[in-house]
């Protein structure tokens, strides 16, 4: 017996599992603190082939009483790149990495795309938002978990199946959201609360979150898929005990059901492509580059006129941004822009210059129509 057989002996026990299929798999977990550590460590037990740890933060010391895959001597490393490490060290035979970057704007929309599964275990609102529109638009399957001192939630996502996670939003959740950002779109200084958690929750909940994935990977025609439906949602109480599941309402108006379909592949990368390049290449020289965010050009002061040119997404700048560094009053105003085309001052603009990542899908409307184009990039 060689030893990937040995390794999984006692999966092979089960009469229904296939550990090739899971050492086939693609699996992105984003957030590597309590609830992330867990879910990792699980998935390089069970052999995941392919796993990919996403998470800006680094680690702090009030990690160590929650997270198994962290140490002392870890406080201030990059958490994704620590856990990788960890995971490395309980399964070698794994593909394993790490990115220590924001979730939205750093990752392109094609790598979660090329993932069979993504597994969410954030402490922000304002992510998991993100999250699920990412993935709701490239067809992705996602997984959500939260916790707090004695509750635990899991969700389970996917386009056009049930109800997403933004349907779910409850009024005080988008006055939350909404406080994040100042009248001129900029992100205030606004800190989400942190919730009291232990590690008992954290494995409770993580352990629910793999059990959900691994079902999603063994589900095919001839095997429905058990556990949860797609826009369901499962809470755990542990004071007192208490398990429910239920379904989630669908908003027929919810705005984060865009899918983008059908998707073309070019072999360009935005760090080496313009807009006035990538319209040629697609052969929609009167067609409009949408960036699907918006994107700040210019601060301007409204007091002294002075302008700076910054290029980069607005939501991503803070209201520090409005003081103006030669008058010093806080009276300048972004000017934005969501769409580029051959008229445009940016149009011979490196992709990459105006915010658009690797594997990015860029959405192009021309005399053909809508269309739906992934870039190429540096992962692999």
């Amino acid at each position: 017996m060689d030893t990937e057989e040995s390794r999984y002996a006692r999966h092979h026990l089960i009469d229904w599992w296939d550990q090739k299929r899971l050492s086939e798999a693609r699996v992105m977990v984003v957030g590597a603190g309590a609830i992330g550590n867990e879910v990792i460590k699980n998935l390089a037990l069970l052999g995941v082939g392919s796993l990919w740890i996403v998470d800006f933060d680094t680690v702090d010391v009030t990690n160590l009483t929650r997270s198994v895959l962290f140490r002392e001597g870890d406080i201030g490393r990059s958490k994704a790149e620590v856990a990788a490490e960890r995971a490395r060290d309980i399964n070698p035979q794994l593909s394993i990495t790490a990115l220590s970057c924001d979730l939205e704007y750093a990752i392109g929309a094609g790598v979660y795309r090329s993932m069979d599964v993504v597994i969410g275990c954030l402490d922000s609102l304002q992510a998991r938002l993100a999250l699920n529109r990412v993935c709701y638009r490239v067809g992705v399957p996602w997984i959500n978990g939260g916790i707090e001192v004695t509750v635990a939630e899991v969700s389970l996502f996917q386009a056009d199946k049930g109800a997403c996670f933004e349907c779910s939003m409850s009024s005080s959740m988008w006055e939350q959201h909404h406080e994040r950002f100042s009248c001129g779109g900029l992100r205030a200084d606004v800190e989400e609360a942190k919730q009291p958690t232990t590690a008992v929750v954290a494995s409770i909940v993580a352990g629910y979150m793999v059990n959900e994935a691994v079902a999603l990977l063994h589900t095919d025609a001839e095997s429905p898929k058990t556990g949860l439906e797609f826009g369901q949602k499962m809470i755990l109480l542990l004071k007192p005990y208490r398990f429910d599941i239920y379904g989630l309402p669908v908003d027929s108006n919810c705005l984060a059901h865009d899918r983008w379909e059908p998707i073309e592949t070019i072999p360009l990368s935005p760090s080496a492509l313009t807009t006035a390049q990538l319209l040629e290449h697609l052969e929609e020289p009167t067609g409009t580059l949408e960036l699907g965010f918006d994107l700040l050009t210019v601060m301007r002061c409204v007091e002294c006129g002075a302008e700076e040119r910054l290029l980069q997404p607005l939501e991503k700048t803070g209201v520090e941004e409005s003081e103006c560094p030669l008058c010093r009053k806080r009276s300048r105003y972004p000017e934005t822009t969501t769409w580029i085309d051959n008229e445009s001052e940016w149009a011979q603009t490196l992709l990459s210059e105006l915010g658009v990542s690797d594997y990015q899908i860029v959405c192009v409307k021309g005399e053909s129509g809508v269309r739906y184009v992934q870039l190429t990039g540096i992962f692999d």
